[in-house]
C-alpha cells in the first residue's frame, strides 16, 4: 500500500496536480469480481427489457425486477450504478402511479446513465466499487447552505413494483433537503427529510420552517453551524444526523461562517470553478454526489433585478470577486409561494448589501447561471423557499390558477449575455434531443413507424 501511495503521488507530480485533492489512476486497470459482473449485467438485461417495453407497458414484474437488482448492485459495492437503479424504478412507479414526480427526461437519462456505466465498468469512477457505503464521520462541523422544498401531490392509483412497505399513492408528500457544507473534506453534504400524509391540506415551505427535527426546527437548522459526533455520510454525500444524550448535537446561528469557507466551497472565480468542471468526465458515468454543483458565491455587486411574469421567474444579475458576470435565476415554486418575494427583497438590498449566494452552479446558452438556495446580505440570512407566505390581502397573492400576479421589481436594463447571443443550430439540436428521445423512449421501439 505505501508504494502504491509513493507511486500515486509521483504520478501527481510528474502531471503537475496543483489541486488539494488530484485523482490519479496507477497500477493497471481495474477488473470488477465475478459477482459484482453478475450483478451488473443482470442490470442491464433489465434495464434492456424496459427500453424494449417501454414505460407505457411496464408492469408490476418488471418494477419488481429494478427493485431485485437494485439490492445486488448494494451488496456488490457497486453504490453509483444501485442508485442509478433505485431512481429508476421510483421513475417507473411514479409513471404507473400518474404521479406528478415522473420526468420522462430523467427517466430517459438514467436509461443512458445505466448503460454508460456498465459499458465503464473498469473504471472505478463509474461504478463507486470503490467507495464506502456509509462512512461515521467523527466530531464534524457543518455549516448550512440553506434549503430547498420539493414534493407532490399524487392520484390515488396503487403503485407498481416490489418495493417493502408500498402504500397506495394517495395525499402529498414534502421533501426538504438542507444543503451542509463540510469545510475539513470541502464538500457539501445533503440532509433530506421527507413528509407524507393521504389527506389534509399540503404545507408550503414556511409551514415546514417550523417542523420539528433533530431536537430543533427545520428552519433554524438551514441557518445554522451544526457540530455532532453522530454523523454518518452514503457513498453519494447524503448525510444522516442523530440526537445522542452522550454527545449532543450543538446548532447555532451561521453568522459569517460563510465567508470562512475554503475553495472550491467558495467561489470567487465562477469562471475558474466551471472551467475546472468542465474537465471532468461526463455526468453518466462520474460519481453520483447529491450536491456537486452547489457552492457559496461571493458577490461584488448586484448590477440588475427583474421579474419575467411570463414565465414566473426573478432573474438578477451580479458580479462575482472576480468581475464575472453571473446571472441568479430563480423560477416560481408553488410549494414557496414566498420564495420570489424573499429573493427579490434581498437582492434589491432591503436587509442590506448582498454578500453571498449559495446554489447550483452550471452554464447555459454561454451563460453562468446560479439557481439560488440562500442569500447572505450585510442583515441576515435568507432561505427563499422557507420564507413566509405571500398576503392574500396584498398584490402579490396567488390567483386562483396558481400563478403569481406580475408586479414590477425593477425595470431591467439590456443585458447582452456572453457569445454565442443566439442559439445556433447545433446547440438547439443538442438542447432539444433529450427530449424527443424521452418522449420516444416512453413507448416500445416495436410501436415506433418508419419515416414514409
Amino acid at each position: 500500500m505505501t508504494a502504491l501511495a509513493v507511486w500515486a503521488f509521483r504520478a501527481a507530480d510528474a502531471r503537475g496536480a496543483r489541486e488539494p485533492h488530484a485523482h490519479v489512476e496507477v497500477g493497471g486497470r481495474a477488473v470488477l469480481r465475478p459477482a459484482a459482473a453478475a450483478a451488473f449485467g443482470t442490470a442491464a438485461g433489465v434495464v434492456d427489457e424496459l427500453l424494449l417495453e417501454g414505460a407505457v407497458h411496464a408492469g408490476p414484474v418488471l418494477g419488481g425486477s429494478l427493485w431485485r437488482v437494485r439490492a445486488e448492485l448494494s451488496a456488490a459495492s457497486l453504490h453509483w450504478p444501485a442508485e442509478a437503479a433505485e431512481e429508476l424504478a421510483e421513475q417507473v412507479e411514479a409513471y404507473a402511479a400518474r404521479d406528478a414526480r415522473h420526468h420522462p427526461l430523467r427517466h430517459a437519462l438514467l436509461l443512458a446513465e445505466l448503460h454508460a456505466r456498465h459499458r465503464a465498468c473498469a473504471s472505478p469512477l463509474a461504478t463507486g466499487v470503490e467507495e464506502a457505503g456509509e462512512t461515521a464521520l467523527r466530531r464534524v462541523r457543518l455549516t448550512a447552505l440553506g434549503c430547498r422544498i420539493s414534493g407532490s401531490r399524487r392520484t390515488g392509483a396503487p403503485p407498481v413494483g416490489g418495493r417493502p412497505g408500498a402504500s397506495p399513492d394517495e395525499g402529498w408528500d414534502r421533501t426538504a433537503e438542507v444543503f451542509l457544507a463540510h469545510a475539513d473534506a470541502r464538500t457539501v453534504l445533503v440532509l433530506r427529510r421527507r413528509w407524507e400524509s393521504p389527506e389534509g391540506p399540503a404545507p408550503t415551505g414556511h409551514a415546514l420552517a417550523s417542523r420539528r427535527l433533530l431536537g430543533t426546527t427545520l428552519g433554524a437548522l438551514a441557518t445554522a453551524n451544526v457540530v455532532t459526533e453522530s454523523a454518518s455520510r452514503t457513498a453519494s454525500r447524503v448525510v444522516s444526523l442523530a440526537r445522542s444524550r452522550i454527545a449532543p448535537m450543538s446548532v447555532t446561528p451561521v453568522g459569517d461562517s460563510w465567508s470562512g469557507l475554503p475553495e472550491p466551497l467558495l467561489v470567487r472565480d465562477l469562471g475558474a470553478r466551471l472551467h475546472r468542471r468542465d474537465g471532468l468526465p461526463p455526468r453518466p458515468v462520474r460519481p453520483r454526489v447529491a450536491a456537486e454543483d452547489v457552492g457559496v458565491v461571493e458577490v461584488s455587486a448586484v448590477e440588475d433585478v427583474g421579474y419575467d411574469p411570463a414565465e414566473q421567474r426573478l432573474e438578477a444579475v451580479v458580479r462575482d470577486a472576480a468581475g464575472n458576470r453571473a446571472l441568479v435565476s430563480a423560477a416560481h415554486n408553488p410549494l414557496a409561494p414566498g420564495a420570489l418575494d424573499a429573493l427579490a427583497h434581498a437582492m434589491e438590498g432591503r436587509s442590506g448589501e448582498v454578500r453571498f449566494v449559495s446554489g447550483s452552479l452550471r452554464r447555459s446558452g454561454g451563460r453562468i447561471v446560479v439557481e439560488p438556495i440562500a442569500v447572505r446580505t450585510a442583515g441576515t440570512l435568507v432561505v427563499p423557499d422557507l420564507a413566509p407566505d405571500p398576503d392574500p390581502a396584498s398584490g402579490d397573492a396567488l390567483t386562483p390558477t396558481g400563478i403569481t400576479r406580475p408586479r414590477p421589481i425593477r425595470s431591467r436594463r439590456p443585458w447582452t449575455p456572453p457569445s454565442p447571443p443566439w442559439p445556433t443550430p447545433p446547440t438547439t439540436a443538442c438542447a432539444t434531443s433529450p427530449r424527443r428521445c424521452a418522449a420516444a423512449w416512453r413507448r416500445p421501439p416495436r410501436t415506433w413507424r418508419a419515416p414514409a
